[in-house]
């Protein structure tokens, strides 16, 4: 600013002193150390913003890794698609809350990546044995690697976004369309002639006032509307995969092998963005169309770089989405070296040696067995309230799912084997449709009846607390009739109950939770027991809570 402001008293006091021209030229000097500066502070700039960039990525990464998920930047469970905010295993595992597992785990840049990483959890249908391995095996290969996992995420997240906020991105699948048609074809060796020859007719022209100029302009003029609404459709093409150029050029540059080649390619896409700027300004955009043909040299110039790296830019970008959409499994991976990948088995077994909910804090959280389990086998929990069933079939939940999708689990030694995975535990009424709490359980209790095919993957069933909206002696008969429906079509069932009578099936393997009294005062160690619950809590949290309790006899 000072070496500025020199230079402007200089010339100033210079034309006032009416000196020299010499004496104003010498001021040039002062303007080189001027450049000198602007190009520093802006290398500068850049990199503190990149550094300010590194900051907040690693401070959302320590809220990770230390549980500390209330600080990290999440969408709103509006923000989500509908189709998957609605979706059962979305309302029955919480995926989508605002400190959900979705906001918990995911780390995706691009519109793409979000989508696959979506798909992985909420489509029954996408995973077999080889599929599973081959994501694992892609997974394990780079968060094992010394701080690969790392760079990769960063040079994703090198602009500070907002969770919802994903990039499109551009594929090409073939060369663009402007050039087709009679006139097109002969225009792309014409125009080149008549931008030479267009400037110099008119300087000429107006030299030794020579005719025909003002048609030659408006020929020139009515060419460019010929063309002008495609050029802006190829504009804005341009603009989008420039934009990805910029946004990903580290990433794009850190993956590939050819480094030479590959800033070439970046640089001359993203040169051709820069130009779109011109548009901004109508008027200037307009000359220089009508002298120069400037849309179609640029045009062009783009054609030429879909044909040398097209195909080469697909390939890539279809390598950043396939990056994008693992790339929460792979950091979670990273950061937490104490959970370990699965086994993915072929005698359809299904046990963990310890097994915890992910999103429990670390302090707090308590690591249960899962036994050893077959397909048409009934695995019943009972137990006391707040003592924990329902958390435990979140976590075996959760689990088949991170193992589908071929990331870590939080546990040990975890098996299990192709799958369909279905769940129960937060039925929602519906005033707007007239359908009762109990008619919506009773119906997606027979979506999920009906959709268990055990033909090529196990059916896996997550069922709390089934037909509570009905008297006791039903909710029994018709309980069971269901497990036995299911037995029959080869599925796993895990139930939590109150109804010590369902533990009386004769397939069922009895577990339960309890409570510990401790000083007069309820606690919870929230471990998974052998056997069927013999305590109950119900009355002495009403107490506790001070709604009056006159006796306890029925």
């Amino acid at each position: 600013m000072v070496n500025f402001l020199t230079c402007i008293s200089l010339t100033f006091l210079f034309y006032l002193l009416q000196l020299s021209y010499v004496y104003t030229l010498g001021i040039l000097i002062l303007l080189v150390p001027f450049f000198f500066l602007v190009r520093l502070y802006q290398k500068l700039k850049s990199r503190m913003e990149n550094l300010e960039g590194n900051i907040d990525f690693t401070r959302q990464e320590l809220f990770r890794i230390t549980g500390n998920h209330k600080n990290l930047r999440v969408r709103e469970p509006w923000e989500y698609p509908e189709s998957i905010r609605n979706h059962p295993l979305s309302i029955d595992l919480d995926l989508c809350n605002k400190y959900g597992f979705f906001s918990y785990l995911d780390t995706t840049v691009t519109k793409q990546g979000f989508q696959e990483f979506l798909n992985v959890f909420l489509k029954n249908d996408v995973a077999g044995n080889k599929e599973i391995l081959e994501r694992q095996s892609f997974i394990k290969g780079i968060s094992e690697k010394k701080y690969k996992a790392y760079l990769l995420l960063k040079f994703f997240h090198l602009k500070i976004r907002e969770p919802q906020i994903k990039s499109e991105g551009n594929v090409f699948v073939n060369p663009i369309s402007f050039w087709k048609g009679n006139f097109r074809r002969i225009l792309v060796y014409l125009f080149p002639i008549l931008s030479v020859f267009t400037p110099l007719y008119g300087i000429i022209s107006l030299l030794f006032d020579l005719p025909l100029l003002p048609l030659l302009l408006f020929c020139n003029g009515m060419i460019f509307l010929s063309y002008r609404k495609e050029s802006l459709r190829t504009w804005k093409e341009i603009a989008k995969l420039s934009s990805t150029a910029s946004e990903f050029s580290k990433l794009i540059l850190y993956v590939s092998k050819e480094k030479r080649t590959t800033k070439k390619q970046l640089k001359q896409i993203t040169s051709l963005g820069d130009s779109y700027e011109i548009l901004i300004s109508p008027l200037p955009h307009i000359i220089l169309n009508v002298l120069f043909f400037w849309d179609l040299w640029k045009i062009r110039k783009f054609s030429q770089w879909i044909h040398h790296y097209g195909e080469v830019w697909n390939q890539k970008w279809t390598e950043i989405v396939k990056l994008d959409s693992v790339s929460p499994f792979v950091n979670d991976s990273f950061l937490h070296r104490e959970y370990n990948f699965p086994n993915l088995t072929e005698t359809n077994t299904l046990k963990a040696s310890q097994i915890t909910h992910p999103l429990l804090p670390k302090e707090k959280s308590v690591f249960n067995p899962l036994t050893e389990i077959h397909p048409g086998d009934l695995v019943v929990i009972t137990g006391s309230n707040m003592s924990g069933k329902t958390t435990y079939l979140r976590s075996v939940a959760v689990s088949l799912l991170l193992a589908r999708a071929g990331s870590k689990v939080c546990g040990t030694s975890f098996e299990f084997m192709p799958f369909q995975i279905h769940t129960l535990i937060r039925s929602q009424d519906s005033l707007e449709d007239g359908v009762s709490f109990f008619y919506s359980e009773v119906r997606r209790l027979a979506d999920i009846l009906n959709s268990a095919n055990s033909e090529s993957h196990i059916p896996i069933l997550f069922l709390d607390e089934i037909l509570k909206g009905t008297n006791s002696k039903e909710r029994y008969i018709a309980t069971r009739e269901l497990l036995f429906a299911l037995r029959e079509k080869g599925a796993i069932v895990f139930v939590t109950t109150h109804d010590l009578k369902l533990s009386e099936i004769p397939w069922a393997k009895q577990f339960h939770f309890t409570e510990l009294e401790v000083n007069g005062r309820m606690e919870f160690d929230y471990k998974i027991r052998p056997g069927v619950s013999t305590s109950t809590n119900a009355l002495k949290i009403l107490k506790k809570e001070g709604i009056p309790i006159r006796n306890e006899e029925v």
